[in-house]
């Protein structure tokens, strides 16, 4: 086990971890992309959102997390990986106008961890219009497997 990385990053490494987490719309995956400067990896852990049939990705710290500008850099191609199994992705960003269901969506999950809630200082049953104020600062991404 990597030391200084929480047990939940371990358990999805290893691929013991449910794909999506009971009686919700969301799971936890382990995002790896190309660095834009060394080439190297960077492996993040996100949570998805599953809103009308699609999945989604919300950058909870702000419009440009290293992942994101990374992922940019890389024209939206990034890796998913459960344990052994990598899948090809492809993240489309959502317009600011589309953002607020699936920000509330992923809010509705995350928000019981103190990490998100600092970050949207939002109520969890907050109404769709505080959704929209936040929307600019916070990117959703459309998650598309590639074959």
């Amino acid at each position: 086990m990597e030391f200084g990385r929480p047990i939940g990053w371990w358990l999805i490494s290893i691929g013991v971890t449910p794909s999506r987490w009971p009686f919700t719309n969301c799971g936890t995956i382990i995002l790896e992309v190309k660095r834009r400067r060394s080439g190297g990896l960077q492996s993040t852990l996100v949570t998805w959102v599953e809103e009308q049939g699609h999945r989604y990705l919300v950058t909870m710290a702000g419009k440009e997390p290293q992942w994101v500008k990374n992922m940019r850099a890389a024209g939206g191609r990034v890796t998913f990986r459960r344990g052994r199994v990598r899948t090809p992705i492809l993240l489309h960003e959502l317009p600011v106008e589309q953002r607020a269901p699936i920000l509330r969506a992923w809010y509705k999950f995350t928000s019981v961890s103190a990490n998100p809630r600092w970050h949207f200082r939002l109520n969890r049953e907050a109404p769709i219009e505080d959704f929209q104020r936040i929307a600019a600062d916070h990117p959703v991404f459309l998650v598309v497997p590639q074959t």
